[in-house]
Order: structure tokens, then sequence, then C-alpha cells
């Protein structure tokens, strides 16, 4: 595996929720291509992207939120230019005219079976004209844009994989491997594993000033929390921001930013905690990367399983062993007694209450390498927590594609419930 290619798809910045991204993203294309007003408006979404972007805050709109708001606001005045960022620089007048097509009951949403998990249909209607736009496999991948019956655009057919070529080849890997992989990080990879350090922390320092929804970045108000409830309050915080709609990027890890966050945090206040080198964390911010990969090339990258905890959260404790000088062997200890501890944390979608999670993940990962540090940790087979890596991997993908698949769907059946409930006309 190219270390840099690894990086290149797994690690870059992130803003805002991308479920919402790209059903703003889906409305406006095809509000464009309807070139009238839109009068009323159909959301198809994959059951994944239902449930991610039911409730999360949308970037730089303070209390606006959700899937059925997003495709409103692109439909009426997103500008589909701009990719996923459609929703930069929203209007005032744009959002009350979007509010109003809400109140209506001009805006419908419903979940389609049998679709990638990345998957959206918007359809708007006006003057006796309908289009609609198809995205899949990826937030920002057009599949099909139409105009009542005529074809505007039609992508090349997608390989529809359950892992991507570079996910086949990680979890081939070996704790060795991945413990080598981060030792070959040279100096150009460096500098972006520390810039997605220095942006996440950012992140986590406004939720110390701010109450964001949850207030998880205030707990520490005297300044003598112990480092695990740090490591905890930075992380949560951090979350909280960006899963209430926060203006700000983070760096994604596994193409989430609360994996992102989960991933580093916990690394970089940790780091200066220790008084740790630059070198010695970027090193361990690439094993954090690359530990959350393997697990999630084994449950695949949007899942019944909150990924953002289990696997960023594994990831992080195997950083954290290499932080404080362990070696690969306590790394998937570290990794394994963290699974144990979270096995069967189930994703209800991203909202401020992810921070929990995060948080949760956090102190959990700071636990778990302490524990494999002192010679502590899991150290056999015991229920469906297993002592190896690989082995783990292969349990939490049959958790991801088995029982919790139909957990998920019963879970995505109440949220729609309550979605609906909560979008009934006002006038």
């Amino acid at each position: 595996m190219d270390m840099k290619n690894f990086l290149a798809q797994e690690v870059k910045p992130s803003f805002g929720c991308t479920e919402p991204g790209a059903v703003a993203l889906a409305a406006g294309k095809a509000a464009k291509a309807l070139e009238l007003p839109v009068e009323h408006m159909e959301i198809a979404l994959s059951l994944n992207v239902f449930k991610n972007g039911r409730s999360v805050g949308l970037p730089g709109l303070p209390n606006l939120r959700g899937n059925v708001m997003a495709a409103a606001l692109g439909a009426l005045g997103g500008n589909p230019d701009q990719g996923l960022m459609v929703l930069h620089g929203i209007s005032d007048a744009v959002i009350a005219k979007a509010q109003a097509l809400l109140d209506t009951g001009k805006v419908t949403e419903s979940i389609t079976p049998d679709v990638p998990p990345v998957w959206v249909r918007v359809t708007v209607h006006g003057g006796g004209h309908t289009a609609h736009c198809t995205i899949a496999h990826r937030h920002d991948r057009i599949e099909e844009l139409y105009r009542d019956d005529v074809c505007l655009f039609q992508a090349p057919p997608a390989a529809a994989q359950s892992v991507d070529a570079l996910y086949e080849e990680i979890r081939q890997f070996s704790i060795q491997d991945l413990w080598q992989f981060a030792t070959s990080v040279d100096a150009v990879d460096e500098v972006l594993l520390l810039e997605g350090a220095r942006m996440n922390m950012v992140v986590a320092d406004a939720s110390q000033h701010e109450d964001w929804g949850m207030g998880s970045g205030l707990l520490d108000e005297d300044g003598h929390a112990s480092l695990a409830d740090q490591i905890r309050n930075a992380a949560a915080g951090a979350s909280e921001v960006r899963m209430s709609g926060g203006d700000f990027p983070v760096m994604s890890s596994a193409g989430s930013g609360n994996h992102g966050i989960t991933a580093i945090v916990p690394i970089v206040v940790a780091a200066r905690s220790l008084k740790c080198s630059e070198r010695q964390l970027a090193e361990s911010l690439a094993l954090s990367h690359l530990v959350c990969g393997f697990l999630k090339a084994h449950t695949g990258r949007l899942t019944p399983v909150c990924g953002c905890a289990v696997a960023a959260g594994a990831g992080a404790a195997a950083g954290l062993v290499r932080l404080q000088g362990g070696t690969a062997e306590q790394a998937e200890r570290a990794v394994v007694t963290f699974v144990a501890s979270l096995l069967g944390m189930l994703c209800d979608g991203a909202k401020e209450t992810c921070s929990l999670k995060v948080g949760t993940a956090a102190a959990e990962a700071w636990n778990a390498a302490s524990l494999a540090i002192h010679g502590g940790g899991l150290r056999e087979n015991q229920g469906l927590s297993a002592t190896s890596l690989h082995e783990t991997g292969e349990i939490l993908d049959k958790f991801s594609h088995g029982l919790f698949q139909v957990i998920d769907q019963y879970m995505a059946t109440m949220m729609l419930q309550k979605s609906e409930a909560e979008h009934k006309p006002t006038k």
C-alpha cells in the first residue's frame, strides 16, 4: 500500500456533515435543470443518508438542521457549482422561503431500499415540469440528471463494491504492517498530519468558550481536570461544535469529520501533556488513521455501528500507545481492549449527541492504551471479544453486515415516523 495514496484518500479536510450537503447538492442541481420556480419537491434517500442527515446542524447556518431543510435551501438558493459547499453564503431571504416551503408540507422525505449506502434523489416540480438529480456512491458524484423525460447527464457506471480497492488492500495487513507504515511517513506526510492536528484542535478550543448545544467543552472550568477528562472534553466539544453547524473545517478520517475528531484530538491532547515531539505526534496520528481505516474496511463507510466511536476510537487507542513509546503488540492489545468496551454501540445519525459518543470513545481510548502499556487489557477471547486485530475486524464485519442491518432498518423506520410528525404542515 502506498502511504501517500492512503492519506490522500482517507485524511482530508471536511466542512460540515456530508449527508445534508449531498442532499442540498442534488436539490440545487435539479432546481437549476428545472429552470422554473420550485413549487414542491420530494427527497428519496438511502437509509444511511437519511439517518445521518436527519438531525444534524447545517454548517454556517445557526439553528438550521436536517435533510429536508438542506434540500429546500439547495433548491431555492443554493449554488450547485460549489459542490458540497452548495449552501455557502445562503441569505436570510432564502432561509425564509425554505421555511415557508417546509411549513406548507411541500417537501417530503422517504427511504429507498436496495440502493448504495450513499444515494440521494431529489425531484423538484414547478410550472407543470419536473426535474430530478440522483447522487450515488460518493457524496458529490452526480449519477444522473433529468428534466421531464430528457436525460441531461448520465455518469459512467460505478463499481458497486462494498469496499474500494484501498480497503480491500488494507484489510489484509497485520498490526505490524500498519505500525511500519506509520514509521514510513515522510516530511510531506508529517505536514499534513500536523495540519490535521492543528485544524481539529481549533474546533476543540472553540467548544471551551461557548455552549454549542451540549456544553461538553465547558466542563473543565477550574483547569484541574485529569488528562483522561481533558481528552474526553476536548474530543466531545469538537464533535459538538461540528454537529451543531459550527462554521469550521475539520480534518477527516475514513471520509468522516467525526472520525477525524476521534482519531486525532485524544492524541494531540495527550501529546501536549506528555511534551512529545512533532515527529512522535505525526507517527502516532498516522497509526491512528491506519487502524481506523483497517476497521472501516471491515464495517463499511456508512454503517449501523458508530464508526466515529468504535473504529476511530480504536485508532486513537493504538496511536496513544505509540505516543507513549509502546510496541505494535501493545497497540494491538489496546485496540482489542477498546473494542471490547464499546462493541455494539449503534449509530443513530449525526447530531449533537454524537459528541457524547465521541467523548466516551476518547476517554476509553486513553484507558485502553494505558492498560496495554502496563501489561493489562484483554488477554484471551471472551464473549464476542477477540485478542487479534484481524479477528476483531471480522467480528465488526459480521455485526455491520448481519444482525445490525435489521436493527438499522427498524431504527430508521422509527426516525422517519418522527421526522414525518415534525414536518407536518403548519398552515
